[in-house]
Protein backbone atom coordinates (compact mmCIF):
# COMPACT_ATOMS: atom_id res chain seq x y z
CA UNK A 1 0.00 0.00 0.00
CA UNK A 2 1.40 3.59 -1.00
CA UNK A 3 1.92 5.71 1.68
CA UNK A 4 0.97 9.35 2.15
CA UNK A 5 4.18 11.65 1.15
CA UNK A 6 4.20 14.60 4.28
CA UNK A 7 3.05 17.73 2.57
CA UNK A 8 6.34 19.28 2.20
CA UNK A 9 8.16 15.79 0.58
CA UNK A 10 9.12 17.13 -2.82
CA UNK A 11 7.82 20.42 -3.00
CA UNK A 12 9.57 23.68 -3.21
CA UNK A 13 9.55 25.42 0.06
CA UNK A 14 7.58 28.97 0.24
CA UNK A 15 9.96 32.46 0.86
CA UNK A 16 9.97 32.96 4.26
CA UNK A 17 8.31 35.83 5.36
CA UNK A 18 9.79 38.91 7.15
CA UNK A 19 7.86 40.70 9.93
CA UNK A 20 8.53 43.92 10.07
CA UNK A 21 11.40 45.24 12.87
CA UNK A 22 10.46 48.35 14.47
CA UNK A 23 13.80 49.68 16.25
CA UNK A 24 16.82 47.59 17.24
CA UNK A 25 18.99 48.95 20.22
CA UNK A 26 21.93 47.88 21.85
CA UNK A 27 21.76 47.11 25.67
CA UNK A 28 25.11 45.71 26.28
CA UNK A 29 28.66 45.16 24.53
CA UNK A 30 31.66 43.73 24.98
CA UNK A 31 34.63 42.85 22.71
CA UNK A 32 32.98 39.68 21.10
CA UNK A 33 29.44 39.91 22.49
CA UNK A 34 26.53 42.60 21.93
CA UNK A 35 22.77 42.44 24.14
CA UNK A 36 20.21 43.66 21.76
CA UNK A 37 16.41 44.49 22.03
CA UNK A 38 14.31 44.84 19.03
CA UNK A 39 10.94 45.79 18.81
CA UNK A 40 8.37 43.60 16.17
CA UNK A 41 5.40 43.27 14.85
CA UNK A 42 4.44 39.72 15.88
CA UNK A 43 3.21 37.60 13.10
CA UNK A 44 0.25 35.92 14.60
CA UNK A 45 -1.70 39.26 15.35
CA UNK A 46 0.16 42.13 14.19
CA UNK A 47 0.97 43.80 17.87
CA UNK A 48 3.77 45.26 18.91
CA UNK A 49 6.34 42.95 20.79
CA UNK A 50 10.15 42.98 21.98
CA UNK A 51 13.00 40.36 22.13
CA UNK A 52 16.38 40.80 23.63
CA UNK A 53 19.17 38.17 22.39
CA UNK A 54 22.84 38.18 21.74
CA UNK A 55 24.53 38.68 18.71
CA UNK A 56 28.78 38.51 18.08
CA UNK A 57 30.66 41.68 16.98
CA UNK A 58 32.97 39.72 15.37
CA UNK A 59 31.21 38.60 12.25
CA UNK A 60 32.24 40.11 9.19
CA UNK A 61 30.75 38.37 6.43
CA UNK A 62 27.32 36.01 6.30
CA UNK A 63 28.83 33.18 8.58
CA UNK A 64 30.23 33.77 12.35
CA UNK A 65 31.69 30.56 12.69
CA UNK A 66 32.55 26.92 11.19
CA UNK A 67 32.99 23.35 12.63
CA UNK A 68 34.79 20.60 11.18
CA UNK A 69 33.56 17.30 11.37
CA UNK A 70 37.61 15.44 10.05
CA UNK A 71 37.39 11.84 9.31
CA UNK A 72 40.76 9.61 9.22
CA UNK A 73 39.67 6.55 7.00
CA UNK A 74 41.46 3.25 7.45
CA UNK A 75 42.44 0.73 5.90
CA UNK A 76 40.34 -2.27 8.18
CA UNK A 77 37.36 -0.05 7.93
CA UNK A 78 37.47 1.32 11.89
CA UNK A 79 37.48 4.95 10.21
CA UNK A 80 37.89 7.72 12.97
CA UNK A 81 36.12 11.41 13.65
CA UNK A 82 38.62 14.27 15.13
CA UNK A 83 36.91 15.77 18.50
CA UNK A 84 38.90 18.38 20.59
CA UNK A 85 37.95 18.71 24.30
CA UNK A 86 38.13 21.58 26.33
CA UNK A 87 37.00 23.45 29.49
CA UNK A 88 33.76 25.60 29.06
CA UNK A 89 32.92 28.40 31.76
CA UNK A 90 29.69 28.82 30.99
CA UNK A 91 28.91 25.30 31.37
CA UNK A 92 31.29 24.71 34.15
CA UNK A 93 32.75 21.36 32.36
CA UNK A 94 34.79 20.30 29.70
CA UNK A 95 33.11 19.70 26.54
CA UNK A 96 33.60 17.18 23.71
CA UNK A 97 33.62 19.12 20.42
CA UNK A 98 34.10 19.21 16.40
CA UNK A 99 36.94 21.64 16.25
CA UNK A 100 35.67 24.94 15.48
CA UNK A 101 36.06 28.85 15.24
CA UNK A 102 35.26 32.29 14.00
CA UNK A 103 35.45 32.86 10.21
CA UNK A 104 38.00 36.00 9.57
CA UNK A 105 37.13 38.77 7.60
CA UNK A 106 37.59 37.73 2.97
CA UNK A 107 37.70 34.55 4.83
CA UNK A 108 35.55 31.30 3.25
CA UNK A 109 33.95 29.25 5.69
CA UNK A 110 36.00 26.41 3.69
CA UNK A 111 39.13 27.98 4.53
CA UNK A 112 38.29 29.47 7.89
CA UNK A 113 37.73 25.48 8.45
CA UNK A 114 40.55 23.81 7.38
CA UNK A 115 42.80 27.10 9.24
CA UNK A 116 41.22 26.19 12.25
CA UNK A 117 41.57 22.36 11.79
CA UNK A 118 45.46 22.88 11.44
CA UNK A 119 45.39 25.32 14.30
CA UNK A 120 43.65 23.74 16.96
CA UNK A 121 45.20 19.79 16.46
CA UNK A 122 48.00 20.34 14.27
CA UNK A 123 46.50 18.47 11.05
CA UNK A 124 46.12 18.82 7.79
CA UNK A 125 42.52 17.61 6.44
CA UNK A 126 41.20 18.11 2.42
CA UNK A 127 37.63 19.46 1.78
CA UNK A 128 35.01 17.17 1.32
CA UNK A 129 31.32 19.10 1.48
CA UNK A 130 29.71 21.80 3.85
CA UNK A 131 26.55 22.28 5.23
CA UNK A 132 24.13 25.11 4.92
CA UNK A 133 24.35 27.70 7.52
CA UNK A 134 23.03 26.45 10.92
CA UNK A 135 21.18 28.36 13.75
CA UNK A 136 21.95 26.35 17.35
CA UNK A 137 19.73 28.60 19.75
CA UNK A 138 17.67 31.12 17.46
CA UNK A 139 15.94 31.89 20.52
CA UNK A 140 18.87 33.20 22.54
CA UNK A 141 21.21 34.43 19.61
CA UNK A 142 21.45 35.03 15.85
CA UNK A 143 24.86 33.90 15.55
CA UNK A 144 25.32 31.14 12.57
CA UNK A 145 27.87 28.10 12.07
CA UNK A 146 28.61 25.36 8.89
CA UNK A 147 29.85 22.42 9.30
CA UNK A 148 32.53 21.76 6.90
CA UNK A 149 33.77 17.69 6.20
CA UNK A 150 37.42 17.28 5.53
CA UNK A 151 38.92 14.15 5.52
CA UNK A 152 42.58 13.55 7.15
CA UNK A 153 45.15 11.21 5.29
CA UNK A 154 47.91 10.24 7.79
CA UNK A 155 50.43 9.24 5.61
CA UNK A 156 50.97 12.76 4.34
CA UNK A 157 54.46 14.60 5.64
CA UNK A 158 52.24 17.32 7.46
CA UNK A 159 50.27 15.02 9.14
CA UNK A 160 53.21 12.15 10.74
CA UNK A 161 53.89 14.69 13.64
CA UNK A 162 51.10 17.33 14.23
CA UNK A 163 51.08 20.12 16.38
CA UNK A 164 48.32 22.44 17.81
CA UNK A 165 49.32 25.86 18.04
CA UNK A 166 50.92 28.01 20.88
CA UNK A 167 47.55 29.60 21.37
CA UNK A 168 45.54 26.60 21.38
CA UNK A 169 47.84 24.55 23.79
CA UNK A 170 47.50 27.92 26.40
CA UNK A 171 44.00 27.47 26.20
CA UNK A 172 44.60 23.76 27.16
CA UNK A 173 42.32 22.20 24.22
CA UNK A 174 43.30 18.61 23.52
CA UNK A 175 42.80 16.01 20.76
CA UNK A 176 41.33 12.71 20.36
CA UNK A 177 40.50 10.35 18.01
CA UNK A 178 36.85 8.43 18.59
CA UNK A 179 35.53 5.73 16.75
CA UNK A 180 33.47 6.62 13.85
CA UNK A 181 31.50 3.20 14.56
CA UNK A 182 28.86 3.35 16.99
CA UNK A 183 29.54 7.16 17.66
CA UNK A 184 26.10 7.94 19.25
CA UNK A 185 27.06 5.50 22.01
CA UNK A 186 30.51 6.72 22.52
CA UNK A 187 29.08 10.69 22.88
CA UNK A 188 26.64 9.44 25.42
CA UNK A 189 28.84 7.20 27.81
CA UNK A 190 31.10 11.17 27.58
CA UNK A 191 28.12 12.18 28.70
CA UNK A 192 27.22 9.95 31.82
CA UNK A 193 30.33 10.65 32.99
CA UNK A 194 29.76 14.36 33.19
CA UNK A 195 31.12 15.77 29.84
CA UNK A 196 29.09 18.50 28.01
CA UNK A 197 28.59 17.07 24.20
CA UNK A 198 28.47 20.16 21.30
CA UNK A 199 25.38 19.87 19.82
CA UNK A 200 26.56 19.55 15.93
CA UNK A 201 28.99 16.45 16.84
CA UNK A 202 25.94 14.66 18.92
CA UNK A 203 23.36 15.65 15.49
CA UNK A 204 26.04 13.57 12.89
CA UNK A 205 26.70 10.70 14.99
CA UNK A 206 22.61 10.62 15.27
CA UNK A 207 22.68 11.05 11.51
CA UNK A 208 25.05 7.68 11.26
CA UNK A 209 22.73 5.66 13.67
CA UNK A 210 19.52 6.62 12.37
CA UNK A 211 20.90 5.72 8.85
CA UNK A 212 22.00 2.43 9.76
CA UNK A 213 19.13 1.91 12.37
CA UNK A 214 16.36 2.59 9.83
CA UNK A 215 18.30 1.04 6.89
CA UNK A 216 18.22 4.05 4.76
Amino acid sequence: MAHAKPPSAGGAPTPSPSPAVLEKKTLAESRFLRFVNVEYNRPGDNAKSSWQYVERTTRRGEVDAVNIFAILKRKDGNHQVLVVKQYRPPLGKYTVELPAGLVDKDESPQVAALRELKEETGYVGSFIGATGQQFLSPGLTNENMVTIFAEIDPDTPENRNPKQSKEDRKMGITKEWLPLKNLHHTLAAYEAAGWGVFSGLYAVAHGFYLRERLQL
